[in-house]
């Protein structure tokens, strides 16, 4: 009787392997809206998937995603610039695919740069985040040809246009 009981209990654990091994998985698509953008989602605690912008869409499971890395290339008189971004996402936090629709990214360009300003005491920071137009944060870092580009500098004046400060940002 028990031998009769085990073999019932591996039939339906491979009856339900089966299953949902054949189970017909629903896809959907993402298009990146931006050319030279390469992006790396996860959805799960294992499963991560690299997009990159082309002309045609790129077939996934139908599911949500999150970004883990966002690279943006772009070239302008045979330059390459490179902006980069691990969050946060803005509109980008929770990508939805779902069964055969295209979810089409609008990132990037054209950015908006935001003024950070702290104060500790005494001590005023003044900083910069560039936001591209889905919400997402790009690193103040750019790279230019494969090379880092110096901090940027920084004049602050008055209304009637005398500088009161000036300086460059730091890295970090």
């Amino acid at each position: 009787m028990k031998r009769k009981g085990i073999w019932i209990s591996i039939a339906i654990i491979i009856a339900a392997f089966v299953v949902f091994y054949f189970y017909p998985r629903q896809e959907g698509y993402i298009k990146i809206d931006t050319k030279g953008v390469d992006m790396q989602l996860r959805s799960g605690l294992f499963s991560k998937i690299r997009i990159t912008s082309g002309a045609e869409p790129v077939t996934v499971n139908a599911r949500v995603y999150r970004p883990r890395l966002l690279s943006i290339a772009m070239k302008q008189d045979g330059d390459t610039w490179r902006l980069n971004s691990s969050g946060p996402w803005g509109k980008l936090a929770e990508i939805r695919v779902k069964n055969d629709e295209t979810t089409v990214l609008k990132l990037g360009p054209p950015f908006t740069i935001k003024p950070r300003v702290a104060q500790r005491g005494t001590l005023v920071s003044v900083g910069f985040s560039m936001i591209g137009q889905a919400g997402e944060d790009y690193g103040t870092t750019v790279v230019k040809n494969g090379r880092r580009l110096p901090a940027p500098k920084v004049k602050i004046v008055d209304e009637a246009g005398k500088t009161l400060a000036s300086g460059k940002f730091a890295y970090g």
